[in-house]
């Protein structure tokens, strides 16, 4: 098991939920239900990150819940964990 966390930041729209990681920009995504966004979400950072790492490439830095919390007030703004070795 290769479990990984990044905060994500999740803002409604009028047809969707935006899935963005501060951490790892090229992991947007979207979905209908949050509990979509949220499954999108895991596979999004999973591809980003495995990618990365295929080509040599650290995981980048991990940015405190917190921090990544007071950038973006008004926003849910929750740790989506993904095991790397299911994807």
């Amino acid at each position: 098991m290769e479990l990984v966390s990044y905060a994500a930041v999740f803002t409604p729209t009028a047809k969707e939920i935006q899935v963005d990681f501060p951490d790892v920009p090229e992991a947007f995504t979207q979905g209908q239900t949050m509990d979509e966004a949220i499954e999108n979400a895991k596979l999004g950072l999973a591809i980003v990150i495995n990618d990365k790492l295929g080509h040599f490439e650290p995981a980048p830095k991990v940015t405190p819940l917190e921090q990544v919390q007071k950038a973006f007030p008004g926003h849910e703004v929750r740790m989506v964990e993904v095991d790397l070795e299911k994807y």
